[in-house]
């Protein structure tokens, strides 16, 4: 390790307690739609636009919340990211109206969670080696995949009983711990000035982002169809225009905000689309469960978390025994066992739903799919920045921080998308069911074959996502077991 603390994993703790909060923040205010409506005097449109702006800040400005760390230092970058997140949790939290929540948690939280992400990242990469490395990136994926899922139990919990501004309480609290912990955390020396500050670049970045993860998030809006590919058109063009404005300023020796001669390294190239599509199959999957027990089921936020509650403790205990894993095996080789366990447990839950599913249905299915996952993300974290020099970790966090973002709204989007499309499918291809005894009136209208259809198509373009990372991880170098 690069320091020696009297407590080594201090820092894991730490990242680990802002990758917690920042998840279930997003996850508690998903769930919460409808107490926001109410609380803030606000249309559901409103609410739904809110969201969608703090989506677009966390993926348009992660590039540059990276880049910032070489400006002021990793652990100042860090720390002040987590004072203007905290500004804006007690903004979002006093909100009386929808502006004042609007600035508090889509504008001032997002500033703050793009200066923290990239740098929790960072953090392990510069302070653990080996084996404790590969751990530590296996705890960070864990709790950032199983933190979504809790979400859903917590902010439900207090969503139903008590009251969503009880969330940023929460959040308020592990901040102040985090702060309390902060002389655990060693700062680096800035290596590059503000005349350095390629801004063009940021400029090309933040405009291409923006309008491609808008394009992403419009193809849920059937009425704004004509629009979507428009808006993924520009993005990707921009990205590609940005993608050489770098390479120009690396040829004339000037400022970059980000070295792109890494992104088609073979690992990192690899390791990137692997974790795109892993955000795309779980946000994928938190999007449509909640949407069908919900609905269908007639099931409160808070039951749908605890439906989920055993796939959430799957991840988390092997996205630690994964670590363990590389060491008595070949880390690609557990990556891809861990990318064919998602892809079984998709398989299991394809044709499990209809009007009747019960949680006991899909523990099985959802069980094995929460141990690929956790595995998976017990690897590819480390994989995929251990391939890129020391120097160069702080773009590299920053593009797969980013990669993720896109994949967890392409993720929603597309899966959402297929999801109507096999419902509707469905719906002319049946007839219309009987309502099952003790069934909730929410389902009244829902044919079997619509529910089905819907679900199993949902469930195949997931499974597509498997199939991709599959053949994405082959091109891992291998690395030898970890020691």
């Amino acid at each position: 390790m690069e320091q020696h603390h009297p407590f080594p994993w201090g820092v894991l703790i730490i990242v680990s307690l802002a990758v917690f909060i920042l998840v279930v923040d997003t996850t508690t205010m998903e769930v919460s739609i409808s107490a926001l409506v109410h609380d803030l005097n606000a249309d559901p449109s409103t609410i739904q636009s809110i969201i969608t702006i703090y989506t677009l800040v966390k993926a348009a400005f992660m590039l540059v919340g990276a880049k910032l760390q070489d400006l002021f230092g990793r652990k100042r970058t860090f720390l002040a990211g987590a004072a203007i997140y905290g500004i804006g949790t007690f903004t979002a939290a006093i909100s009386q109206d929808a502006t004042m929540f609007l600035m508090g948690w889509s504008v001032i939280e997002g500033i703050g969670t793009v200066l923290m992400i990239p740098a929790t990242v960072t953090f392990i990469s510069g302070t653990y080696q080996g084996k404790e490395r590969a751990f530590a990136f296996g705890v960070w994926g864990g709790i950032a995949a199983a933190g979504s899922i809790f979400g859903l139990i917590f902010g439900g919990y207090l969503t139903t009983f008590y009251s969503w501004r009880w969330v940023f309480a929460f959040e308020l609290v592990i901040l102040l711990i985090i702060f309390a912990l902060h002389r655990l955390l060693k700062e680096t020396r800035p290596t590059e000035s503000w005349k350095s500050f390629d801004i063009g670049g940021a400029l090309l970045s933040v405009l291409g982002l923006i309008t491609l993860v808008f394009g992403f998030l419009l193809v849920k809006e059937p009425a704004e169809w004509v629009t979507v590919p428009f808006l993924i058109t520009g993005g990707i063009i921009l990205l590609v225009g940005f993608y050489f404005w770098e390479l120009r300023q690396i040829r004339t020796e000037k400022g970059i905000l980000v070295d792109m001669t890494i992104v088609f390294k073979r690992s990192f190239l690899a390791g990137n689309v692997i974790s795109i599509g892993q955000k795309f199959i779980t946000a994928g999957f938190i999007f449509i469960f909640p949407l069908f027990y919900e609905i269908i089921a007639g099931a409160s936020a808070y039951e749908t978390g605890i439906a989920l509650l055993p796939m959430s403790f799957a991840i988390v205990v092997f996205s630690i025994l994964g670590a363990r894993f590389a060491s008595w095996f070949e880390p690609k080789y557990v990556l891809l066992g861990g990318i064919t366990l998602t892809g079984a447990g998709l398989a299991a839950l394809r044709d499990v739903f209809s009007l009747t599913t019960t949680a006991h249905d899909i523990l099985s299915g959802s069980l094995l799919f929460g141990i690929g996952i956790g595995i998976v993300l017990s690897q590819v974290t480390n994989l995929t920045l251990s391939s890129i020099r020391s120097e160069r970790q702080t773009d590299a966090s920053g593009i797969y921080n980013t990669t993720r973002q896109l994949g967890s709204s392409l993720g929603t989007a597309v899966i959402g998308f297929v999801l109507g499309l096999g419902f509707i499918r469905g719906l002319f291809s049946g007839q219309s069911s009987l309502l099952p005894p003790g069934q909730p009136l929410l389902s009244i209208g829902f044919s079997e074959a619509a529910v089905n259809q819907g679900m199993e198509w949902a469930f195949i373009a997931m499974i597509l996502g498997v199939i991709g990372m599959f053949i994405a991880a082959l091109f891992i170098r291998k690395t030898g077991k970890i020691v």
